[in-house]
């Protein structure tokens, strides 16, 4: 029988991560200190969308995103906000140049799942 495949999550799903530093509604998120977390953006990280309420620190929020949330193998160690690049078919790696295909929220070794959303 044929396999399947889904994303963590689409556009428009509901999509909560930790708070490292007090949000507010609207505010740019970028990826926090820890694996699924946020705080507002300084325009250096790897911003992943907007929040939709006011949250505290270790608060969850409601992150808008627009782009799926994936998960592949990593062929070699990623670190969470690396830019990633398809290794193979089933797999990404770490990126520092040419095209990048999504951001790590989560670190992770060679050959554990990685979520990344997709840019």
């Amino acid at each position: 029988m044929a396999a399947n495949y889904l994303p963590l999550y689409r556009p428009g799903h509901t999509v909560t991560f930790s708070v490292t530093e007090a949000v507010k509604a609207g505010n740019f998120c970028e990826l926090g200190g820890t694996d699924w977390s946020v705080k507002p953006a300084t325009g250096t990280g790897a911003v992943i969308g907007q929040a939709g309420h006011d949250a505290e620190i270790g608060d969850r929020v409601t992150v808008e995103i627009g782009k799926p949330i994936h998960e592949a193998k990593a062929s070699g160690a990623v670190t969470r906000g690396d830019s990633l690049k398809v290794a193979g078919a089933d797999t990404v790696a770490k990126n520092d140049t040419g095209t990048v295909h999504g951001i790590a929220l989560a670190s992770a070794d060679a050959g554990e799942l990685v979520p990344f959303i997709q840019v």
